[in-house]
């Protein structure tokens, strides 16, 4: 069994890329201003986007607007989520060095909703979905080894889809690469 790619999107460099067709870009060279920006863009209402850290926002809008692609519903067990990341929380780790470091009064609230298995559960909470997570930390990203995971993941018999891929951010430098996958030939 292999997998088949029902659907992707590609956020980098201010540009929302769904099936190789740009859907929203923007000239901000501010990551968190351009994460705003795109969300606003999906037209949602989640307060608790505000509160995430960029990891988990870029996650967040990427699958927002990859499942805006797809026309069908979602059993509660039938997605699994399969991530590789390079960076984990760093950039907030980072941040929350810096304000220490200026002598600033820093509260841990700051890492509520920090952490990748936060943006995990955010991504499984907004659309209900109770099935299988992996998060795998990699240097790079590598499409081959991520569809393998997948592969298992849905052969396991745990979920008949796969949703993931790549994210990762520190600073100003933002990648996703996500995907939503099924067994190959599983669609007539």
């Amino acid at each position: 069994m292999a997998v088949n790619i029902i659907t992707s999107c590609i956020i980098e460099n201010g540009s929302v890329t769904v099936n190789g067709s740009e859907l929203f870009s923007s000239g901000s060279s501010d990551s968190a201003m351009f994460l705003k920006e795109t969300f606003k863009e999906l037209q949602l209402s989640y307060p608790k986007f505000y509160k995430m850290d960029k990891l988990c926002q870029l996650a967040f809008v990427g699958t927002e607007f990859l499942l805006k692609a797809v026309e069908e519903e979602f059993g509660d067990d039938e997605v699994a989520l399969c991530f590789f990341c390079g960076q984990s929380s760093l950039d907030t780790d980072f941040r929350h060095q810096q304000l220490i470091n200026e002598g600033a009064n820093v509260s841990p609230a700051i890492f509520v909703y920090t952490l990748p298995n936060i943006m995990m559960g955010e991504i499984a909470i907004r659309n209900k979905w109770y099935g299988e997570n992996l998060l795998i930390l990699k240097p790079e990203f590598d499409f081959e080894s991520w569809a393998i995971e997948a592969e298992v993941l849905i052969a396991s018999g745990k979920a008949n889809y796969c949703l993931g891929g790549w994210v990762d951010v520190f600073q100003e430098n933002y990648k996703l690469q996500l995907y939503l996958a099924e067994a190959t030939g599983s669609r007539m």
